[in-house]
């Protein structure tokens, strides 16, 4: 009895996996669909290796997994309550500021124009920005002017992913982060591409000038040597998108290192009221908190949390844009 149980629940075992296999290879299709949907015209022949493509896509998963998993928060992005909690006080100046972001964003304005929830969970992002202040201090009795500090502030705020969920805005940021990936493939082709149709001209262009010499002559020879430098640059080019394939490796080796293309960590601060930042000595009130800081391999950078966002916050009426476009 004791072998047909253990024979029974290998079966069940074996199922189980196999059932968890088919589910993620699914979920990773549907990702590359979608992705597909936006980059398939920039990436050719992204529909005839997306099978092949489920592997990468699947590791690279878990690596954004990760750094998606270091955004703090939700906190309440609430204009009403701008000054009460560290975060939003940090990041906004004002409540007026943080209350025109939230009226200006069409993401939130088409979610709840779609949804009957009374909140949204989003992502917040701003650059962080630091600059050197004049400003006077008080170390007991000694008072001094003009002490130099340094102050952080954020601008370019956006807020991104609005969902009924937090879960669901993380798959919406994971797609975004796949998204900034494909981006980038799809713009070294395009660069490859660009830099074969100047050449190309080019390669004309000399050809024509050696036309009008004689064989031979010093003035045709000279043109020549150029003529075939440039013709040299063109067949190595040529070389890197020569087959399907070849379009598919500049993608192929972005997901199989994906950190070397876009990375996160935590970054910890504590300011003042001001926006300076507070030595553990400091007698003020103080603003501690976290953020996730994330940079892509051309060195922009952005720092990010989950927010919540009340229906009430957002004005009613219709979108900026007259109504158009989707839930994104």
């Amino acid at each position: 009895m004791n072998l047909f149980r253990h024979i029974r629940q290998r079966l069940l075992y074996k199922s189980a996996l196999k059932n968890r296999r088919d589910r993620i290879r699914d979920e990773n299709l549907a990702l590359i669909d979608h992705l597909i949907e936006t980059f398939g015209e920039q990436i050719p022949y992204l529909t005839s290796y997306r099978h092949k493509l489920v592997p990468l896509i699947q590791a690279a998963g878990r690596y954004f997994d990760k750094l998606i998993n270091l955004i703090p928060g939700p906190v309440a992005l609430d204009p009403d309550l701008w000054d009460r909690d560290p975060v939003v006080h940090s990041m906004f100046v004002s409540g007026k500021e943080a209350g025109g972001l939230i009226a200006a964003s069409k993401p939130l304005q088409r979610f709840f124009r779609d949804s009957a929830v009374n909140a949204a969970c989003a992502l917040l992002t701003a650059q962080k920005r630091e600059k050197s202040v004049s400003v006077s201090e008080q170390t007991g009795e000694i008072f001094r002017r003009d002490v130099m500090k340094k102050a952080v502030f954020f601008e370019g705020h956006r807020i991104t992913a609005p969902r009924d969920t937090l879960a669901k805005s993380r798959l919406e940021v994971r797609y975004g982060l796949f998204s900034d990936l494909f981006a980038m493939a799809a713009e070294k082709i395009s660069e490859i591409n660009e830099m074969k149709a100047r050449l190309e001209a080019e390669h004309d262009e000399l050809a024509a000038k050696m036309a009008f010499y004689a064989e031979g002559s010093d003035q045709q020879k000279e043109f020549g040597v150029i003529h075939d430098e440039v013709e040299g640059k063109i067949k190595t080019l040529g070389k890197s998108l020569s087959s399907p394939g070849d379009y598919i490796a500049h993608l192929r080796e972005l997901l199989r290192e994906p950190e070397r293309q876009i990375s996160a960590g935590s970054v910890f601060l504590k300011l003042d009221r001001m926006g300076i930042v507070a030595n553990d000595s400091s007698a003020k009130r103080i603003d501690e908190f976290s953020l996730a800081e994330f940079e892509l391999s051309s060195g922009k950078k952005w720092v990010a949390t989950w927010v919540s966002v009340g229906r009430t916050a957002v004005p009613a009426g219709p979108l900026p844009d007259g109504g158009k476009g989707g839930s994104r």
